[in-house]
């Protein structure tokens, strides 16, 4: 099944900061939402903010997904939409 402007979560972390996990989310502001919760369960509790090499991104994309909602490709996805800092 195609799904055209899926908002995605996408999470990059590694040295160099990779693509490593991605899923489908139910809209932006649940996707934001996610993200916030994220960060903040994964910043140390003297930090305020987390500064770590994990970076978190919510994106409208073109995906295929299978019939339990992952992702199995992007559609016409330029390849810089898939990095941390664009």
């Amino acid at each position: 099944m195609i799904v055209e402007g899926a908002i995605v979560l996408l999470m990059f972390f590694g040295s160099p900061l990779e693509l490593k996990e991605y899923t489908v989310r139910d809209g932006l502001s649940e996707c934001l939402k996610a993200k916030r919760t994220i960060e903040r369960n994964v910043k140390s509790p003297t930090q305020k903010t987390y500064e770590g090499s994990m970076r978190l991104s919510c994106k409208k994309l073109d995906v295929e997904v299978n019939d339990i909602n992952s992702i199995v490709r992007f559609i016409d996805v330029d390849p810089k939409e898939l990095t941390p800092f664009r």
